[in-house]
């Protein structure tokens, strides 16, 4: 035996947990199993299908995201534009409501000028009193004049307001005038009504404003109305 190979095998005795190989060990010498090779995958045809789909979908969902944004800009800008009419619209009618309010009032104040104080209607046919100046309707006022007559007539009830002044000595006398008075301030009435017919124009144009339309039958306008409550000439 060769000294190289016995003293390999000395050595080998020694150091037992030392092992030379000069060939890296088979695996069926430790009754290991290789593992099958894996296939191998074409990894390009994998990459360019990838690819491709990536693309599908980036494409895909690129189309659907940009119709739905357009459709709302363009939903958006309507709505604005209608608002912005109909804020148009709300401040033309807001003006328009200012407007009529200012006239309902001003025709309120000057209905409330052309209402008789008495029957509170409107005076169709008014008549102003010379000694004090108010207006009221002229039923009215022959209404409270007959009032006064009839009370007057209980004290003198020969009174008749035609009846010729007496004279008595040379003194003309007569039997004294009922106490014809203004319904409002009660001061004296000593002339006969005289028809207003500047507040009787005005009468009908406001109740032409509001809608209403004058009775059809208005008592007489005549001054012959106040000849039995006043006579012909009153300083008699």
């Amino acid at each position: 035996m060769p000294a190289n190979t016995r003293s390999t095998k000395n050595l080998a005795r020694q150091n037992s947990d030392v092992i030379l190989l000069s060939d890296p060990p088979s695996p069926d010498k430790f009754g290991l199993k290789r593992a099958p090779p894996k296939p191998k995958q074409n990894t390009a045809r994998k990459e360019n299908q990838c690819t491709v789909n990536l693309g599908d979908i980036i494409e895909i969902s690129s189309d659907e995201d940009e119709e739905p944004v357009a459709r709302s800009t363009v939903a958006t800008f309507k709505l604005q534009e209608r608002i912005r009419v109909l804020e148009k619209e709300n401040a033309r009618i807001k003006k328009e409501n200012e407007e009529i309010k200012k006239q309902q009032t001003v025709v309120a104040d000057v209905e409330d000028q052309v209402t008789c104080e008495v029957c509170a209607a409107k005076m169709w046919s008014p008549f102003i009193l010379p000694d004090c100046g108010h207006t009221f309707c002229q039923r009215d006022l022959e209404d409270w004049f007959a009032t006064s007559l009839k009370q007057h007539r209980k004290v003198y009830p020969n009174y008749d307001v035609n009846t010729a002044p007496v004279n008595i000595y040379g003194v003309v006398q007569r039997l004294p005038l009922p106490a014809y008075s203004c319904p409002k301030c009660r001061q004296k009435v000593r002339s006969k009504p005289i028809q207003n017919f500047a507040l009787k124009g005005l009468v009908r144009i406001v109740a032409d404003k509001v809608g209403e339309s004058s009775p059809k039958k208005l008592p007489g306008s005549s001054a012959n109305v106040w000849s039995r409550f006043f006579p012909a000439d009153p300083a008699q």
